[in-house]
């Protein structure tokens, strides 16, 4: 065996080690250069999100033909993942103290070798799947119907009690999904007014979508406006098409004529 096989098989596991890390958690789009995150990203700790996007960037170096920094400052961080910069300093220091992340060049990424101690790290905070979530919920609902029969309230109580108390004015407090299902159809609204304004009149990067929402004080990571632009090209009332801004080729998009 040649040392150069060594080093392609080399190279070959790290593509696998980064596809298991990431592949519930992020999507790349490599014609913008840009990484979108699932829903289940959103229910990962601060921790574990900060390894996973980092990790996602070190996927660059298989996807595209140009190599690119995977180095992210803490600005990029807090800007990506949505966590102030109160929370994020903490987080890069302890994860960096255990060399699970380096600093290099004014920003951090992760070391190849350290891929499997990042699993490691991730396996006791990965989400539980929607086939586990399911039963979960058919449990609860089972347990409702229980007490709401008649029959023992035991089912009902533990689950609840575990963090919060059973008083009647606890137990009206909304629960936190409700919450984020409201601060996300606001953005929807925010955008839908977006485009009803005319914003969209002339052609619109990714960047300048974002900075719309932050001067309305609507503080939305970068990659998660493409859910709403993609949405709007699919119902037609936006189009997009590849122009050059800046010197580069980028995602631009319009009010549908």
């Amino acid at each position: 065996m040649a040392l150069k096989d060594l080093i392609s098989q080399k190279s070959v596991l790290t593509e696998e080690a980064i596809e298991q890390i990431v592949s519930d958690y992020v999507r790349y789009d490599p014609d913008a250069q840009e990484i979108h995150v699932t829903a289940a990203f959103g229910q990962l700790g601060n921790k574990a999100k900060v390894l996973v996007y980092l990790v996602a960037m070190l996927g660059w170096n298989f996807l595209l033909d140009d190599p690119i920094p995977v180095e992210l400052k803490p600005g990029a961080l807090e800007e990506h993942l949505n966590i102030h910069g109160g929370s994020l300093r903490p987080v890069l220091k302890d994860l960096k103290d255990r060399h699970l992340i380096v600093a290099r060049d004014g920003g951090y990424t992760v070391r190849h070798s350290g891929l499997s101690d990042i699993a490691k790290e991730l396996g006791p905070a990965r989400p539980a799947t929607e086939a586990t979530a399911a039963r979960a919920g058919s449990r609860r609902r089972t347990a409702v119907g229980r007490s709401k029969s008649g029959g023992s309230s035991k089912a009902v109580i533990e689950p609840v009690a575990r963090d919060a108390d059973t008083s009647e004015k606890q137990s009206a407090v909304p629960p936190k999904p409700t919450r984020r299902k409201r601060a996300s159809g606001s953005t929807q609204t925010s955008f839908d007014e977006l485009v009803a304004s005319g914003f969209f009149d002339e052609p619109k990067t990714l960047s300048a979508v974002q900075q719309r929402f932050h001067e309305a004080a609507i503080i939305i990571p970068q990659t998660s406006i493409p859910t709403y632009l993609l949405a709007a090209v699919r119902d037609d009332r936006l189009s997009r098409k590849k122009e050059d801004v800046n010197g580069r080729q980028r995602w631009v998009y319009r009010t549908k004529v």
